[in-house]
């Protein structure tokens, strides 16, 4: 999925959270009517979380995105992955005890168990995992980065994600980003052999948003707010087990945090060694299978391109069809 079937399907979705409001609006008021307190709770509980899901998705669509305050909002991202994990899975156990509410009150249906088991197996597996397994660095990727010239030698990464294990198994329009001290780089994969490189320099970042997507939230778009309005939408799929987009994003959260402090440099993370280079070095990419050609794009030039690595530059989405100098590039 690429970041406009991504939008597509958040616009179908919010259509259909809006269609629900009134019923969860009409099922409280007659829960409370007729005293069932227990449905009452979960209409309300319904209606505020779609209420908040549509604001969320408008402002997501619109590219409208609050300023970045250091060190403030984006709580459950900041926190470490041992809390992430125990934050999941407390919402794990809600899930089973409104299982066996629902079952004691007699109104539990194969739909709505299969969705919540379906949502606990999709959370152990999907995201638990790769938030255990995922590592911000290691010298393999990086000599591959190097190898394909996107870093330089010795250049200080904090922090690196992937949508794929595999080099010789990347899908279409996958993403691998790579976080240094003073700028993201964002690579776009069109196939195992080509992709384009663009950099993002994190003072230039003025607004930040993130929201999930896809099946039980495995995916994330990130959207990114540039001083000359820019927004830039990216979609990370979550489907490496490697790889994790929470942490990802963790990492981000406290590079910028650095850059608004005015200390990028001097607390930038330190790696625990150096890297090791071997005496004879070996390719990082066999002969046998493909070895990605990366081209070098400024991302302030960067156009629409369907069926390449560009990304997708749409026109602001202003229901009033305001003319703006806002600029939505889709990734």
């Amino acid at each position: 999925m690429d970041n406009n079937d991504a939008l597509k399907e958040l616009k179908s979705k919010r259509r259909i959270i809006v269609f629900g409001i009134p019923l969860w609006a009409l099922g409280l008021f007659f829960a409370v009517s007729e005293k069932e307190w227990f449905m009452g709770f979960l209409s309300l509980l319904l209606l505020v979380a779609s209420v908040f899901a549509i604001i969320k998705s408008n402002k997501l669509i619109r590219g409208t995105l609050a300023p970045y305050r250091p060190g403030k909002g984006f709580w459950y991202y900041r926190m470490s992955a041992q809390s992430k994990r125990a934050y999941i899975t407390s919402g794990q156990w809600v899930l089973v005890l409104l299982l066996i509410g629902f079952w004691m009150l007699d109104y539990l249906n194969g739909y709505t168990a299969v969705t919540a088991v379906g949502g606990i197996i999709a959370l152990q597996v999907l995201v638990k995992r790769r938030i255990k397994l995922h590592t911000e660095v290691d010298d393999a990727s990086l000599f591959e980065l190097e190898e394909l010239g996107i870093i330089q030698e010795g250049e200080t990464v904090s922090s690196l994600y992937k949508d794929f294990e595999e080099w010789s198994k990347v899908p279409e329009n996958a993403k691998v980003l790579a976080l240094t001290p003073d700028r993201l780089i964002v690579i776009i994969m069109a196939s195992p052999e080509a992709g384009t490189s663009y950099e993002i320099r994190l003072r230039e970042i003025s607004g930040l948003n993130i929201i999930n997507e896809g099946k039980y939230g495995q995916g994330v778009i990130i959207s990114l707010k540039l001083a000359d309005e820019t927004v830039i939408n990216l979609l990370l799929e979550g489907e490496s087990q490697q790889d994790s987009p929470e942490q990802f994003i963790q990492a981000l959260l406290n590079g910028l945090d650095r850059v608004y402090a005015g200390t990028a440099e001097s607390a930038a993370p330190k790696p625990n060694m150096k890297r090791v280079y071997p005496e004879q070095p070996q390719p990082s990419f066999p002969e046998e299978g493909p070895r990605p050609q990366i081209r070098h794009l400024d991302i302030h030039q960067a156009s629409s391109s369907p069926n390449s690595t560009e990304p997708t530059d749409r026109a602001d989405a202003n229901p009033a069809g305001e003319k703006t100098n806002k600029r939505i590039i889709d990734f």
